[in-house]
């Protein structure tokens, strides 16, 4: 019963908890095994060392505390602090900065190839409107000549009717003259064997002619 009692009267003093504290700028503290110096040390810690809080003691002003590796001890809380040692808080600083220079560095060296980037990107836009250009003027000289050779396309079939209309009068004026040159074959003819019946017919009288004339002479001579 005495030791609950005892045990009742400790609890307020004793805070569990489990936190991150780092040992204060003090070169080195012991961690022992129990809450005062005649505890057996444990580890020497350096300053800046992280460890885990388990649990805080105010009577004693003691705070056990695990390690990384896992080993628990108790260590004086008053060199226990909330925040890393100035040396190490200047460590990150440093380092921080060294970071950030670094950055600056990159940054410096992103925007001086970006600036190259940006002459070239103007040179090269200038080169495709000055490509544009000369593909418009290509354009239309296209579409002139193309408008051009429609012109010449429908020239083209104006002749090719006119040549057609031309074929067929011609072969009109043929037909026609092929019945000309029959008509007058034809009245040659004709005329030929008019002529030829003519002669025929003045054979065939002519001599007849000159037997009467020879008998009316005759007769005459008789008289």
């Amino acid at each position: 019963m005495k030791v609950l009692i005892f045990l009742l009267a400790w609890l307020p003093a004793l805070v569990l908890a489990a936190e991150t504290a780092y040992v204060t700028d003090r070169v080195e503290v012991l961690v022992r095994t129990g809450k005062g110096t005649q505890y057996k040390i444990l580890r020497r810690l350096p300053s800046g060392y992280p460890v885990t809080v388990l649990e805080r003691d105010r009577n004693s002003g003691y705070s056990r505390i695990r390690l990384r590796d896992g080993t628990e001890g108790w260590i004086l809380t008053r060199y226990l602090s909330d925040q890393p040692s100035a040396r190490q808080q200047l460590a990150q600083a440093q380092a921080a900065l060294e970071r950030l220079r670094q950055e600056n560095a990159a940054l410096k060296q992103e925007l001086t190839e970006l600036k190259s980037q940006q002459g070239s990107l103007s040179s090269e836009r200038t080169q495709l409107a000055q490509r544009s250009a000369q593909l418009e003027a290509e354009l239309q000289r296209i579409r002139n000549a193309a408008a051009h050779a429609l012109e010449i396309q429908d020239e083209r079939n104006r002749l090719r009717e006119r040549v057609a209309d031309l074929e067929r009068q011609l072969k009109q004026l043929q037909l026609e003259n092929q019945a000309l040159s029959r008509e007058n074959s034809q009245r040659w003819f004709l005329i030929g064997a008019g002529v030829l019946g003519g002669g025929i017919l003045l054979g065939l009288i002519l001599p007849r002619l000159g037997w009467r004339r020879k008998r009316g002479w005759d007769s005459l001579s008789s008289l």
